[in-house]
This record gives structure tokens, sequence and C-alpha cells, in this order.
């Protein structure tokens, strides 16, 4: 049987070791959140971008070279009208680069063809800090221009204007434009300015609230 001096003991002890074990629940708590908050990193969502009319198809076999996630060049056959790949990193500086190869196919059907190619390259950043997306982009032609038209005789020329487009992204989340050497073509890039924002933001899937 219990003495009432040992049961105020027992409770004495009981209340003691709940204490210690909230004590010690709440430091390990605290600690995960301050693991958390050290682990927060700034990020890049990185977008290469191809897009060809009907009749770019008919005429050239289309080579995608692009910058994957490690900077390394990748390739990839287009054989629809759109083609892009997205790619998410933490480590900056980083490059976006791609170029539409185009082959001209050996016999072509038509005497005349609505050529059109528009390769782009940019990015959405995001602070760990918080706030908006910054986001920017290069490209070398007009996404709503309508297709050139090119005659038969002319499309193998044509194709081997095809220029390859690249940006860099530093530390900062600050964009430029930067020539990226895929063995072709790397002529002169044409910045794209906030009229194609809309159009250039809904590839990612965002609307335009995300523009200026």
């Amino acid at each position: 049987m219990f003495k009432l001096t040992d049961m105020k003991k027992n409770v004495l002890w009981m209340m003691a070791a709940i204490l210690v074990y909230g004590l010690t629940a709440g430091a390990l708590m605290a600690c995960g959140d301050d693991k958390d908050e050290s682990m927060a990193q700034d990020k890049m969502e990185a977008l290469s971008h191809v897009l060809v009319s009907e009749d770019v198809l008919k005429v050239a076999d289309i080579t995608v070279h692009y910058l994957d996630a490690k900077g390394q060049e990748a390739t990839e056959r287009m054989t629809t009208t759109e083609w892009k790949k997205q790619w998410t990193t933490t480590t900056l500086p980083a490059r976006i680069g791609v170029w539409a190869q185009l082959t001209p196919k050996p016999e072509l059907t038509k005497e005349n063809y609505q050529l059109k190619v528009v390769a782009s390259a940019g990015y959405l950043f995001h602070s760990a800090k918080g706030g908006e997306w910054v986001n920017g982009w290069t490209s070398v032609a007009d996404p709503y221009a309508d297709p050139e038209r090119v005659a038969a005789a002319e499309v193998p020329g044509w194709c081997s204007k095809s220029t390859a487009v690249g940006c860099e992204v530093d530390a900062k989340g600050t964009g430029k434009s930067v020539k990226v050497n895929f063995g072709g073509n790397d002529g002169d890039q044409k910045p794209v300015y906030n009229e194609f924002c809309i159009w250039f933001l809904s590839i990612f899937g965002l609307g335009e609230d995300y523009c200026e």
C-alpha cells in the first residue's frame, strides 16, 4: 500500500517527466523549423521552346538542340508544330539555349510553302525570400507574325537561316541574351519585349497578371 507521501513523490516525478518531454519535443520542433528555413533556396524554371508552321514539317526534318539542366547539349526529333523542354534548378548562374536544325527534304511537291520558325529561350526566377516571379526571355521571331511565302527552290537557303538562341541567368535572377554554339547558326538574337509577354508566359501556364 502506498503512503500519501509516496503518492505525492510519484505525482511530482510524473509531472517532471511530462515537463521534460514537452520541452524536448518543443526543442525538436523548433530545430525542424529552423532547418526548413535554412533549406529554402532561390529557384529558376527554364524553358526552351520551338514553334513552326505546318509547312515546315513538310519541307524539312527537324532536330532540336538544347541545353539540359546540367548545361549539357541534348537533341530531340521534332515531329509536331510545337516543341518545348522545361527544367528547374537551384544552381545559378545557368544557361538556357535552343536551336532548331532544319534539314531540307529531297523532294518537294508544291511550288510554294508558308514557312515560319520561332525559337525562344527564357526563364522564371523566384527568390527564397519571397516576392513575385521574375521572368525574361529571348527569341529571333515574332510569334504573332504570319508565315513567310517561300518558293520550293529557295527552301534549302531558308532552312539554313534557322538561328540558335540563348540566355544566361545570374545568381540574382537577372538574365541576358548569350550566343550558344550548337555547331550551327548563332546569328543575331532579337530580344522580345513586353508585347509578347502574355504569349511567352502562357507557355508556362501563367496569365497576363504576371506581365508588368
